[in-house]
C-alpha cells in the first residue's frame, strides 16, 4: 500500500512539475514575442522559429539523424546568433523592464490626461486636429522610426503648437510614453478593416491600425468636423465630448486590469 501510494504521489509531481515548466514557457514566449512585437526583427523572430520547428519536426517524423544531431550540438551557436542578431530589440527590452517603475504615478498620468484634454478643447475651438497616441506595453517601433524624437514633458501649449497647420510636426500622430511626449509627426499603420465609413480620413484609420497593432490608446480630433473620437483595441467610439474622452482615457489608463473592461464597456454602451 505505501508503495502504490508513493508511485502515484511521484507521478502527481512529476505532473505538477511538467504543468509548471510549460507554464513558465509559455509565460517566457508569450511576453518574448509581446515585447517583439511590432519591431522590423518580430517577422526574422517569426521566421527563425518557424524553421526550427519546421526542421524539428521533420527530424523527428522521418528520423533525420544528422539534422537532429546538427540541431543538438548547434544550440549554443544558435543562442549566440540570436543575441547578436536581435542586440537592438534585447537592449530596448531590458530598458524598458529597468526603467518601468515598480507602482505607477497615478497623479502624474492624471495630470497628462488633462494637458491632452486642454490640448483637444484649444485645437477643437481653432479648428485643428490632432492624433495622439498614448503607448502602453507594447510600443510600435516603425512609427517611433518615421517621427521626431522629443522626450519633452506633455503640455497643452506643445499639444497645440505641434499641431498648428503647416508647422513641420503638425502631419503624423504624437507619441506618449511614460507621462512624455516621446515622438512627434510619427506615422501610424493605417488600418485594414473593411466597412468603415467614409467619412472617416487618415487620422481615424491610423488611429484604428495603431489600436489593432498595439495596446496604445488614440485620442482623434477632426480637423474637419470637430468630431472627437478615441481609438482602443480595434474599436473607434465616436463622438466623445471632452468630459467623455476624460473618462474613458481614465477607465482605461488609471484603473486596474480587471476594472477596465467592464468601466470602458460601460462607458461604450
Amino acid at each position: 500500500m505505501t508503495s502504490y501510494l508513493h508511485e502515484h504521489f511521484a507521478l502527481a509531481l512529476e505532473i505538477v512539475r511538467s504543468l509548471i515548466e510549460i507554464l513558465i514557457l509559455t509565460t517566457v514566449f508569450y511576453y518574448t514575442w509581446k515585447l517583439f512585437r511590432g519591431t522590423r526583427g518580430a517577422r526574422v523572430l517569426a521566421g527563425f522559429v518557424f524553421v526550427l520547428a519546421t526542421l524539428s519536426l521533420l527530424s523527428v517524423a522521418f528520423h533525420l539523424k544528422v539534422i537532429e544531431t546538427l540541431l543538438g550540438e548547434s544550440s549554443t551557436f544558435l543562442l549566440v546568433a540570436l543575441v547578436i542578431i536581435f542586440q537592438p530589440e534585447l537592449r530596448r527590452m531590458f530598458a524598458e523592464v529597468g526603467s518601468r517603475p515598480l507602482f505607477g504615478s497615478h497623479r502624474q498620468q492624471t495630470e497628462v490626461i488633462e494637458a491632452v484634454i486642454s490640448a483637444i478643447e484649444r485645437l477643437q475651438q481653432d479648428g485643428h486636429g490632432a492624433l495622439i497616441a498614448f503607448e502602453r506595453e507594447i510600443s510600435y517601433e516603425p512609427a517611433r522610426e518615421t517621427g521626431t524624437a522629443i522626450d519633452a514633458a506633455v503640455s497643452d501649449d506643445l499639444l497645440a503648437t505641434i499641431f498648428f497647420p503647416k508647422t513641420p510636426l503638425h502631419d503624423g500622430g504624437v507619441i506618449i510614453a511614460q507621462n512624455r511626449i516621446a515622438v512627434a509627426a510619427a506615422i501610424f499603420p493605417l488600418t485594414q478593416a473593411e466597412g468603415l465609413q467614409r467619412a472617416l480620413g487618415l487620422r481615424h484609420r491610423a488611429a484604428l491600425g495603431l489600436s489593432d497593432e498595439t495596446d496604445a490608446v488614440v485620442v482623434v480630433l477632426s480637423e474637419e468636423t470637430g468630431i472627437i473620437s478615441l481609438a482602443y483595441n480595434g474599436e473607434l467610439r465616436r463622438p466623445l465630448t471632452t468630459d467623455e474622452l476624460r473618462s474613458q482615457l481614465i477607465a482605461i489608463l488609471l484603473q486596474d486590469k480587471d476594472d477596465e473592461k467592464s468601466l470602458v464597456a460601460q462607458l461604450a454602451s
